[in-house]
């Protein structure tokens, strides 16, 4: 095979992967197709310097990548705004129509739940992609858009086009890696940010164009028929009508398809067809005026409730929650769902072996909203007298609605306390996860928090699946965490109603443990954000025995940090709100960073707030934040590249 005859085969194979992926036209077999690719992969192997950039074997031959680069977008990437009823949608209608002073038509589509991205092309080649971030800019990832094969890597025709997408997973290949990730949308944004584009490739995401930027198209629908025609995927369910009636029924048509596909959709895009109508309404400062998306409802369905068990969690608070026969819901199966505490099982009447109905709020968390039918046997939910875990009396705290067991040393309550205690936010004790806590626990090795820094090697090598060297590891990652600060601690310690903040607000106050410790109840509630709650737990745990006990075995054992102000006081005096995933940091650490240098992490949007750093897939916090914005206050709203350069220049 010569240079020439290479380029050839390499237009041979995309024009046919786009055949199979795209147009699910497949024209020649999948041994002839092999064959052909083999012979690629020959001549690639012994010419590595002639290798073509758009040859299909490129769609995995990136490097690993050591971060993602930042990707400013031209056009920003609008949100779009919500609407969840027929009476929401009227309202819409009849805006769009007022301010055009026509009956508009409208094009009706799926609205995929995946990941939103931009992608680039010159000539006819596949150049650049990038995520959606906060709509003015995104991360590269490039080489790993090049990993869905249902991307074309050379169009049909030689055009400079930018299109936007969706990337997904189909459910059916959701099923093979189910058990790393949460749902579909969750595994398509893991996988398209996932440093190595081999392994992107190994989950075989999809994708599915909906918008393009070319001149001379007048309408959404002949843009969505030119992106076809030049080799994108396209979804071929679409609705053009011109009434309010029309896309009423058409949304329900899309709603249909929902069983049918093997990927997620969440609602119906809602647009106006002109580009010229379009270019008229506008757009605000987030959304466009000419489109909104139809969110459909919760999916919900009726089953058996077979049980309710009670789970005991780190404060002794017990949780009922509902044992279910196996059901799927939004497409995943459910057997277990929480109950929260008496008060609510009560509030919505359920019983043991009454047919309940259930959802998935926010389609991740099942929840029970009640009972549709009762029968003759079923029984009524009572609270257990001892506790289910260690025997001992359960009892209710006056003006609290849940019951508590009685036992300070309860196994459940060890358990949950010490998993709370080794957590990144707290100890950061890496290695230790639940499941050794379980066995240190069960062996009577820990019986408190303190317990850990007495372990040993032999000890750790003498549970289940611990090696020398996983030993070692540990031990080292116990001794590293005596050196976490007094917040640390503080929050640590799992004290009722003391969170991350409010453990913050002590260290800074207090400065020791000690200090902390000699608080009065006046002390307490004499400082600004600390309420009578906190007042009272504090001080109950301040006279409790055994939760001093474990205060002296930290000083004992050398814990007893002092607290260390920010390093830096180039954001002093600032306050600062997080939205969305962000690229270069965790949560926790551009919190951790903002703290180090003097600024304030707060929990929601307020007057008070100064920035809200906005990353990929922002919350409700975004729209809150425009609203509250005035001439007397304007919150700045911006993305961690403008934090670092506050901090680091």
């Amino acid at each position: 095979m010569n240079d020439r005859e290479y380029r050839t085969l390499v237009g041979y194979l995309n024009e046919h992967s786009c055949k199979y992926y795209v147009l699910d036209k497949p024209e020649i077999s999948d041994e002839e197709y092999d064959k052909k690719y083999r012979a690629l992969i020959d001549f690639e192997v012994v010419n590595p310097l002639l290798i073509d950039p758009n040859s299909p074997s490129q769609r995995i031959g990136d490097k690993p990548l050591t971060k993602f680069e930042a990707f400013e977008h031209k056009t920003a990437l609008l949100s779009l705004d919500n609407v969840f009823s027929s009476e929401e949608v009227a309202a819409f209608y009849k805006r769009v129509k007022k301010a055009l002073g026509k009956n508009p038509e409208f094009l009706i589509e799926p609205k995929m739940d995946g990941l939103a991205v931009a992608i680039h092309y010159k000539k006819g080649k596949f150049f650049k992609g990038a995520t959606r971030g906060n709509g003015m800019a995104g991360e590269d990832v490039t080489a790993n858009l090049k990993t869905v094969k249902s991307l074309p890597l050379i169009l049909q025709e030689e055009v400079d086009i930018e299109v936007r997408g969706e990337v997904f997973l189909r459910k059916s290949n959701f099923e093979k890696i189910k058990d790393k990730f949460a749902n579909p949308r969750n595994a398509a944004a893991g996988s398209l940010r996932q440093l190595d584009p081999k392994i992107a490739a190994q989950r075989n995401l999809d994708i599915f164009v909906y918008q393009g930027f070319y001149p001379g198209i007048k309408t959404h629908k002949e843009m969505l028929s030119f992106l076809k025609k030049i080799g994108f995927p396209v979804l071929d369910d679409l609705f053009l009508v011109d009434t309010e009636d029309g896309i009423n029924e058409s949304c329900q048509k899309v709603q249909a398809l929902r069983k049918i596909y093997d990927w997620d959709i969440d609602g119906a895009v809602i647009k106006v067809n002109s580009f010229e109508e379009q270019r008229n309404l506008g757009v605000t400062s987030k959304a466009p005026r000419w489109a909104v998306a139809y969110k459909f409802a919760t999916e919900r369905v009726v089953t058996k409730l077979l049980d309710i068990k009670v789970q005991v969690g780190r404060t002794g608070v017990l949780t009922p929650v509902g044992i279910l026969e196996p059901v799927k819901v939004s497409g995943v199966m459910v057997s277990r769902a929480t109950l929260h505490n008496m008060d609510i099982i009560e509030k919505k009447g359920v019983k043991i072996g009454d047919k309940v109905l259930l959802e998935r709020a926010g389609e991740v968390i099942p929840a029970i909203i009640g009972s549709v039918e009762t029968f003759l046997d079923s029984k009524e939910f009572q609270i257990p007298e001892k506790c289910p875990v260690c025997g001992f009396a359960v009892y209710k705290e006056p003006n609290l609605v849940g019951y508590k067991c009685s036992n300070i040393v309860c196994p459940a309550k060890v358990k949950g306390s010490v998993n709370h205690f080794v957590a990144k936010e707290a100890m950061d004790i890496d290695g230790l996860g639940e499941s050794l806590v379980e066995q240190l626990v069960d062996t009577g090795l820990v019986k408190n928090m303190a317990d850990i820094y007495l372990l040993t090697k032999d000890q750790i090598m003498g549970l289940d699946r611990m090696a020398e060297k996983s030993a070692e590891k540990l031990i080292v990652a116990i001794e590293k965490s005596k050196n976490k600060g007094l917040v640390n601690l503080i929050f640590g310690l799992g004290i009722l109603f003391v969170g991350k903040r409010t453990a913050e607000i002590l260290a800074e106050h207090f400065q020791n443990i000690d200090s902390l410790l000699a608080a009065s109840y006046e002390d307490l509630v004499g400082i600004f954000e600390i309420g009578d709650k906190i007042a009272d737990s504090l001080v109950a745990n301040f006279k409790n025995t055994e939760f001093m006990e474990v205060i002296h075995k930290f000083k004992e054992i050398g814990i007893n940090p002092e607290y260390k102000s920010a390093s830096s006081r180039k954001l002093a005096g600032k306050t600062f709100l997080l939205t969305g995933s962000l690229v270069e940091y965790s949560r926790l650490e551009a919190e951790t960073l903002i703290k180090e240098n003097g600024g304030r992490v707060v929990s929601s949007v307020s007057k008070n707030l100064d920035y809200l750093i906005v990353g990929e897939n922002p919350g409700s916090k975004l729209d809150k934040a425009y609203k509250i914005n005035t001439k007397e206050k304007i919150i700045q709203i911006i993305g961690e590249n403008e934090l670092e350069k506050f901090i680091f220049g």
